[in-house]
């Protein structure tokens, strides 16, 4: 399994990974339910720089030529500036820009994991995890944080296995969120 910064060509077989792990948060980043449009529009964010889902932003897990995971992550400090493209072009296309605070701060924020279900249980998102935590200590960010849905307790258990705390509950696009940090 190699981990590797991604690139604009790899949006494709990211959009659908992303789609998987934030749900109705994609609706409020794509304007759209439609299942089709929801991915066209995240492979044109991903694809595109400067923006929270974009490429510059994630790491992905590959077997070979298949993508198996993929984990999305930046820095708080930047969360406001990431989601101001995303919020123009929402407003171009006559819809809500509004989008929940996720984080903010000096930490890494990882926005959002997933494994493909065919690679489930080979720690995958462990690893992807562990990649990012690596990347805020080689970077001198002092803490990882993430929020996971309080309807996913397998994921909680996970992030606490690794050193995660809940420090607060949080609203996300009508979910209830743990918002979690792990202090370097």
């Amino acid at each position: 399994m190699n981990i590797r910064k991604a690139t604009p060509d790899d949006s494709t077989q990211i959009a659908p990974l992303v789609y998987a792990a934030i749900h109705e948060i994609a609706y409020s980043l794509t304007g759209t339910s439609d299942q089709q449009q929801v991915l066209e529009r995240l492979s044109m964010w991903i694809g595109q720089p400067g923006n929270r889902l974009s490429y510059e932003n994630v790491w992905v897990a590959e077997n070979e030529t298949v993508m198996a995971g993929i984990l999305i992550a930046y820095h708080g400090e930047r969360a406001s500036q990431l989601d101001e493209p995303i919020k123009a072009w929402l407003r171009t296309q006559g819809q809500p820009d509004t989008l929940d605070v996720e984080t903010s701060g000096d930490v890494l924020y990882i926005d959002s994991v997933a494994v493909d279900s065919s690679f489930g249980g080979r720690g995958i998102g462990t690893k992807l995890i562990q990649q990012a935590i690596d990347h805020a200590r080689e970077t001198g960010i002092p803490q990882v944080t993430l929020n996971v849905d309080q309807t996913n307790p397998a994921a909680g258990r996970l992030y606490e296995r690794l050193g995660f705390k809940k420090v607060k509950e949080i609203d996300i696009s009508g979910g209830r969120f743990d918002y979690m940090v792990l202090a370097l």
